[in-house]
């Protein structure tokens, strides 16, 4: 039961996340920055958890990691008000 609940609390955020840069985006404060930052972070975090899954661990390490990136884009882009 924790797996899926780790897995809808990183959905939850994740949609957050997705919720403030829209935002950001639509009254013109979207920079370009921000943009490469989205994209590198995706392509680091899944690099990061093939890492992971070669090291032998499971997918409660990838959701961890995840929620990690996830939270810390919650943080930032609060700040960014």
């Amino acid at each position: 039961m924790l797996f899926w609940f780790s897995a809808l609390t990183l959905m939850a955020d994740a949609l957050e996340v997705m919720h403030m840069r829209l935002r950001q985006m639509a009254v013109g404060n979207g920079t370009s920055d921000e943009m490469f930052l989205m994209v590198t972070e995706k392509l680091d975090a899944a690099s990061e958890a093939g890492s992971i899954f070669m090291r032998g661990d499971d997918w409660g390490h990838v959701l961890d990691h995840y929620r990690k990136i996830v939270a810390a884009n919650v943080e930032r882009l609060s700040a960014r008000r």
